[in-house]
């Protein structure tokens, strides 16, 4: 009974890493993102479980959680824009692949509609997965000591990191190191899943807003003038 209870979240967290990874650097992700929501939802009802368990239980103050995510949200995209993306380019020599945000330049109406889809899609599944599942089934073997949480934090941000491989390498290490903040924002706010929820929503918001109007090229060549 005791092995049983290791060998399946050891088998839900390696399934479903692997498929999310694979199909990320296949640039599939999203038929990742809906085997690995169909996996999670057949597990928590063979356990005759709740999403609260994934940290969806409501947090003690909206507003507090809210201001701290669009604060989050905002310093980790500006540090994306001006470090860690030029950085990561020029660790790997590759460009980040933003093909699929191209038509939001300039372009308000597709802008509105990335925040549709970011806000209603992209945030919960991505967070109830990486963070929610993932992060709670690996905490399940490895305990909330330090070093279990260290090696939690790694771990599932390498797979977040590599599930985005459609963005090319650079794209692969600037989503892990942002996966690891991420993570230890879901450590620090103890396993609730709002405050990742609206730091991730406010990330892509602010990221494809700059790309919107430019403003990603604009504070890189402010911050990386020298060259």
């Amino acid at each position: 009974m005791v092995i049983t209870s290791y060998i399946i979240p050891i088998l839900l967290i390696l399934i479903i890493s692997t498929i999310l990874i694979v199909t990320g650097l296949k640039k599939q992700p999203g038929i990742g993102i809906l085997l690995a929501i169909l996996i999670i939802g057949i597990t928590i009802w063979i356990r005759d479980d709740n999403f609260s368990n994934l940290g969806l239980s409501p947090p003690q103050d909206w507003v507090r959680t809210i201001l701290w995510g669009l604060i989050f949200g905002i310093l980790i995209q500006l540090a994306a824009v001006a470090f860690i993306e030029p950085l990561s380019e020029r660790i790997t020599k590759t460009v980040h692949d933003h093909d699929v945000l191209k038509n939001v330049k300039g372009n308000w109406k597709a802008f509105l509609q990335w925040m549709v889809v970011v806000w209603i899609f992209v945030v919960f599944l991505e967070e109830g997965i990486y963070r929610g599942f993932l992060m709670t089934e690996v905490s399940t073997l490895l305990g909330k000591g330090i070093w279990g949480l260290a090696a939690n934090i790694i771990f599932t941000s390498v797979v977040f990191g590599l599930s985005h491989g459609y963005q090319n390498r650079c794209g692969i290490i600037s989503t892990g190191f942002v996966g690891i903040l991420l993570g230890c924002i879901f450590v620090w706010s103890d396993f609730n899943l709002w405050l990742v929820i609206f730091t991730h929503g406010f990330i892509d918001t602010v990221g494809i807003g700059l790309i919107a109007i430019n403003g990603d090229k604009y504070i890189r060549q402010k911050v990386w003038k020298a060259e």
